[in-house]
């Protein structure tokens, strides 16, 4: 038997004819009764961990997790390891470890009966109430992190990344030829693969962050403050330089990736990068190209898109094709295709029909895997035995894993005005010695 001291202290109420929870858990922290659904799942782990950053609340969810389950089935904290915002096994194990410290009452409440999942009751019985429960959107979006699988403080240089076949060795390891996958991606960082070529995403996080936080480059980046002043107001070919610059020094280069993890690190960097990405003028004026679709067939199929729907204009917003400027011939054969029976079509019928009339030649495999996961919760979906191993293979993961629903609905994206970055007249910031550093190789890469 647990000792009395160990154990988390909760009281359950009911008011009226609604259940309601208002529970003091050992480290005060007090729930207000609400109407929520608290046994709603907001993410559930069976067969693949789902990665959702280490950073934002879910490394706080799981470090006040893990305490207080260590402190009800007598373990040490670290038997969980540490708080790394990737729900896997051993957050699983820690809730199942925390049940039986919670009355017959409360463990209803936060849905019990979903095994080793985190639910919104779980989560107000752990959180301090200025960190709600995350929301569609929030989810949404980290269920794109975890296809992505890359975090805020990871940048990778794309300078002759790639392997020669005859020697299997890349330019660094001393090949004398350079192989590169993608010639036009000088530098990727984050989550949503911000580049610092074509796309520039790159200098306009840079732009976004040190406008809204003067001083906050040289605070961080020091030595290397007026290269990425110059990077952030220079050109494609500029970015090339400066940054071949950096890259083909090895001193140099890791003493940059140290620099930049410890900026990426920064909250307020963080929400730089998701205000570039949510612009109107970037994945925001795709995504809500998707839901003016939607708005559009309002009418024939009488709903908003579902939270489903909503994870997936993000995820085919990052990585796939999204309708064009103008959706008057796709709204024509969706409409078509919506009434030409009887029976208005399941939300993943629909997603289903929409993501053959938007294929993507990129890495068409891994779409196909991607479309997979907006799909397989759908039982009137037939996905094909190819299509089911490819999904397999790549993820294996659902949108259900992140809470999301074709139950709920979704009526808008909160689209972000652009930076003004777009209309800074860009021009060669390049000092000599920088276009000296760049080898002759390196410019004339080979694309693998």
């Amino acid at each position: 038997m647990l000792r009395a001291h160990t154990r988390i202290k909760v009281a359950a109420c009911r008011a009226g004819a609604m259940f309601a929870l208002v529970c003091v858990i050992a480290f005060g922290v007090v729930l207000p009764a609400s109407a929520e659904n608290l046994s709603q799942v907001l993410y559930r782990f069976e067969n693949r961990a789902l990665t959702l950053g280490r950073y934002g609340a879910m490394a706080v969810f799981q470090e006040r997790l893990f305490t207080q389950a260590a402190n009800c089935a007598g373990k040490s904290d670290s038997s969980y390891g540490s708080p790394d915002g990737v729900v896997g096994a051993k957050t699983r194990q820690a809730i199942v470890d925390l049940q039986p410290c919670l009355n017959a009452a409360v463990r209803a409440a936060v849905g019990a009966e979903s095994y080793g999942a985190i639910t919104v009751g779980l989560w107000r019985l752990l959180m301090p109430a200025q960190l709600p429960p995350p929301d569609a959107i929030t989810r949404a979006n980290h269920l794109t992190f975890a296809l992505e699988g890359t975090d805020y403080d990871v940048i990778q240089f794309n300078f002759c990344q790639s392997k020669n076949p005859r020697s299997g060795k890349t330019f660094l390891e001393g090949d004398p030829y350079c192989h590169t996958n993608d010639p036009r991606a000088y530098l990727t960082w984050g989550p949503r693969g911000a580049t610092a070529g074509a796309g520039a995403e790159i200098q306009q996080i840079l732009f976004a962050a040190e406008r809204a936080n003067p001083g906050l480059l040289q605070n961080v980046f020091g030595p290397f403050t007026e290269d990425m002043h110059r990077l952030a107001l220079g050109n494609n070919d500029a970015a090339f330089e400066i940054l071949c610059a950096i890259w083909v020094d090895e001193r140099k280069r890791t003493a940059f990736e140290k620099r930049f993890a410890a900026y990426g690190a920064r909250y307020e960097v963080q929400a730089a990068y998701h205000r570039v990405y949510d612009a109107a003028n970037a994945d925001g004026g795709k995504i809500a190209r998707l839901f003016k679709l939607y708005n559009a067939l309002k009418s024939v199929i009488n709903r908003d898109p579902t939270e489903i729907d909503l994870a997936f204009f993000i995820d085919r917003a990052t990585h796939g094709s999204v309708p064009p400027g103008d959706i008057s011939d796709l709204v024509d054969r969706m409409t078509k295709f919506v009434t030409r029976t009887r029976n208005v079509p399941s939300p993943g019928e629909l997603r289903k029909q929409l993501a053959a009339w938007l294929p993507t030649h990129h890495k068409y495999n891994d779409r196909l895997a991607r479309d997979a996961i907006f799909l397989v919760d759908d039982p009137d979906v037939v996905v094909s035995d190819a299509h089911r191993r490819m999904w397999l293979q790549r993820s294996g993961l659902k949108a259900s894993d992140f809470g999301l629903s074709d139950a709920r609905y979704v009526a808008s994206y909160p689209v972000a005005s652009p930076t003004g970055y777009e209309k800074i007249e860009k021009f060669y910031t390049v000092l000599p010695e920088d276009a000296r550093a760049c080898p002759d190789t390196v410019r004339r890469a080979r694309k693998k």
